[in-house]
This record gives structure tokens, sequence and C-alpha cells, in this order.
């Protein structure tokens, strides 16, 4: 099987919690809303359904269902892992979206 073409649906209900291992993948939140927290990055991310993500070769991530949730995973060809940006939640703030959950 070709790493490249990987592709993977995970199905969450509410409340669960799932870790990804490192690796450069594309994340689309198919369905519901997810929060993702990246290991040493202080920005959180939140997904709502069609928002899209990309992870760094290096990034473990780790992934809570707000709600009922389907989570793509597909893992990214070699030549565009080197262009994931270090800013990549940038997206979200431009939406108007806050790029993580608001803390009390």
């Amino acid at each position: 099987m070709n790493a490249e073409s990987l592709t993977v649906d995970l199905n969450m209900p509410r409340r669960a919690l799932q870790s990804i291992p490192q690796g450069a993948l594309r994340l689309v939140c198919r369905e519901g809303a997810v929060w993702l927290t990246l290991d040493h990055d202080q920005q959180d991310v939140i997904l709502n359904a069609g928002d899209v993500f990309l992870t760094r070769p290096q990034d473990r991530v780790i992934v809570y269902a707000l709600q009922s949730a389907v989570l793509r995973m597909e893992a990214l060809p070699m030549e565009q892992v080197a262009e994931v940006p270090r800013w990549r939640w940038l997206p979200q703030r431009l939406r108007g979206r806050p790029a993580g959950p608001a803390l009390a």
C-alpha cells in the first residue's frame, strides 16, 4: 500500500479522546467539531465541519470531540510536507474564529 494515499476516517462520539501519532497529515473535520492539541505548541485549534488542518512530521496530536464528529486523516505526500507552515492556524483567525478554545 502506498503511504501517500492512506486515508482513515475516525468516528468519535462526543467527549472522545484520541491520540494521533507523529506524522505529516491532513486532518479534515467531516462532521461535528474537534479540539486539537499539539505537543510543544501553545496554540490549540478547533475544527468544525469542513475545516482542514495540516500537521508536520514531528507533530503528535491529541483530538477531543466537542460533539459527535468524523475526523478524516490523510497522509501528506512528501512534496507537501515542507509546505506546512508554523502559522497554519492563521486562517481560522482571519475568518474571525478563535484559533483555540477560550479558557475561563
